[in-house]
């Protein structure tokens, strides 16, 4: 069985670990605005729970490298994406 204290979470998409807070703030809205422009609620919400959950586990794990800021807006983008009514 692995060692559980060498477990991290998986990145929301490639690199996203080695990017700055602003970076990666700026690159969820890009990724969620495009979801939202062409009606793509499964991978807004995809995308939002994958941001919201890999800032939480940072989170838990008190790293200080988790987003508490990142982790509201993807909480707040799920919301919204939940309402989304199809075209």
């Amino acid at each position: 069985m692995s060692d559980p204290t060498n477990r991290s979470p998986r990145e929301p998409w490639t690199d996203y670990a080695k990017q700055s807070a602003e970076e990666r703030d700026q690159l969820f809205a890009k990724k969620f605005q495009q979801a939202k422009e062409h009606g793509e609620q499964d991978y807004a919400l995809a995308l939002t729970a994958a941001v919201a959950n890999y800032e939480m586990v940072l989170e838990l794990q008190a790293d200080a490298r988790h987003n508490r800021d990142i982790a509201d807006k993807a909480g707040t983008g799920h919301d919204d994406a939940g309402s989304w009514q199809p075209n």
